[in-house]
């Protein structure tokens, strides 16, 4: 055996040995598929408590099994029986505080009777967690910030930089940026809007206030241009899923993909840490690119199988993920 031979073969020979003694990583890849395994997402958020709501918003998505996010103001929230009902549609429902003042100017005390209080009525009254918020005017302090994120997920902030995310993106699980409907904008804008955030391959959070028919609602949007919208969404691949759906899915995503991984013999393990407020059912779907056939996946004692499109179901809230290699294969 020659020189260049000899040392291809000690270095295959030690490749084929790292899972063994975990001296190498040569483990197949792992992928979180975005946006649930779609292109892009959306996710239609609505504030202040709006009758028209629950008479234009929720109806037109029911007829499409859409779903929706409702930002509620605890002390100017009606029809409870109503909003208790949309539930069973799959929308959620949100705190936009006690009472809907700025932010601006209140004290420790006020802040935490805003934010903490309209959670725990908002909770009691609806029979369910309450674990996203919607800042009031789209703006906050420092201090109103961090009572938010001592007791939610997620927030959703205003516009700012483009007013979408993409999977690339730093985030700031406390201030995800929106774009705001107007009265005067025509159907085309919103169309710009879903084509950029398709082409971009990101989130795109729409903050809607008034639809026609309400009796106060800020900037309403017509019933038309509304359905509009909605028929346009459905003709592309993106998830419109709520804001907390989405939003979870996200930040599992990113949560998994900088957890910590370790080899040991003909394993590899990933983990992560849960955060707090972080619903039960998050699925990520997972990719393993492996052409060899010679590994598989576990969560616990459980074998994983792949969907109908190969991915895998990773259970995000047990925290652990295994990938076992077996070379007798």
């Amino acid at each position: 055996m020659n020189r260049k031979n000899l040392r291809f073969f000690i270095l295959a020979s030690f490749l084929l040995a790292a899972p063994v003694l975990g001296a190498v990583d040569v483990f197949p890849e792992l992928k979180v598929a975005p946006w649930n395994g779609h292109r892009a997402a959306v996710s239609l958020t609505f504030d202040d408590s709006d009758p028209s709501h629950l008479d234009v918003a929720i109806p037109e998505l029911n007829q499409r099994k859409m779903r929706g996010t409702f930002f509620l103001i605890a002390n100017r929230t009606d029809r409870k029986d109503e909003w208790r009902k949309s539930l069973a549609a799959g929308h959620e429902l949100a705190s936009h505080t006690l009472d809907h003042p700025h932010p601006e100017g209140l004290t420790a005390k006020e802040e935490e009777a805003q934010i903490v209080g309209a959670k725990n009525v908002l909770q009691k009254e609806l029979g369910v967690p309450i674990l996203t918020f919607a800042y009031p005017y789209g703006t906050m302090t420092p201090s109103y910030k961090a009572q938010v994120e001592a007791n939610h997920l997620l927030a959703r902030g205003s516009w700012f930089g483009e007013g979408l995310l993409t999977p690339s993106s730093d985030v700031d699980w406390m201030n995800i940026p929106s774009r705001m409907t107007l009265t005067t904008a025509p159907f085309s804008t919103y169309q710009q809007w879903i084509d950029e955030d398709f082409q971009k391959e990101g989130w795109l959070v729409w903050m809607i206030h008034g639809l026609e028919g309400t009796p106060w609602g800020y900037q309403p949007l017509s019933r038309k241009i509304f359905g509009q919208i909605l028929d346009y969404l459905q003709s592309k691949d993106i998830w419109v899923g709520t804001f907390l759906e989405v939003g979870a899915y996200f930040r599992a995503q990113k949560i998994f993909e900088g957890g910590s991984k370790s080899v040991l013999g003909t394993s590899k393990t990933w983990t992560w840490k849960v955060p707090a407020f972080f619903p039960g059912k998050v699925v990520l779907k997972v990719q393993l690119v492996d052409r060899s056939g010679k590994t598989e996946l576990w969560q616990g004692d459980q074998k994983m199988v792949r969907d109908e499109k190969g991915f895998y179901p990773v259970l995000f809230n047990k925290g652990k993920l295994m990938l076992r290699f077996s070379p007798s294969k």
